[in-house]
């Protein structure tokens, strides 16, 4: 999969920037979303600066229906939301050789407004989620 990567091809519509960058990697601020439709429901979150960070992500209601982290306004204000429908959300992913051991940060949203363009990770105080919330649940 490393190779998929390596020619990437985007349009700079595509470019979300993360002004503060992602805790951890604040030096790194423009990003895009890759789907490869083998990997379905997980998507990337591929730098473009030249560096290889990319991160594993997925809509955190696709196996937490009822996920409701509470962001507080001024958390959003550098993200300019007009309207609601504008917002995208993800949680980052860890990806285990065992489905089973796949966890995802529901700790750290990551917040898109689709429409400027714009990204942030938001760390939020709320106890009901961890940062390794399994994504596949034993029967």
């Amino acid at each position: 999969m490393g190779d998929f990567f390596k020619n990437l091809v985007y349009a700079n519509e595509d470019i979300i920037t993360f002004n503060s960058g992602i805790p951890g990697f604040e030096q790194n601020k423009q990003f895009v979303i890759v789907s490869i439709p083998e990997y379905a429901p997980f998507e990337w979150l591929v730098c473009i600066d030249g560096s290889k960070l990319r991160f594993a992500i997925i809509n955190p209601l696709l196996f937490v229906p009822d996920y409701d982290p509470k962001i507080i306004k001024e958390q959003l204000d550098d993200l300019a939301v007009d309207a609601p429908e504008d917002l995208l959300l993800y949680v980052i992913v860890t990806i285990r050789e065992n489905p089973l051991e796949s966890t995802a940060n529901l700790v750290g949203p990551i917040i898109l407004n689709r429409r400027k363009k714009t990204g942030k990770q938001i760390i939020i105080d709320d106890d009901r989620y961890t940062t390794r919330e399994p994504i596949l649940r034993k029967n």
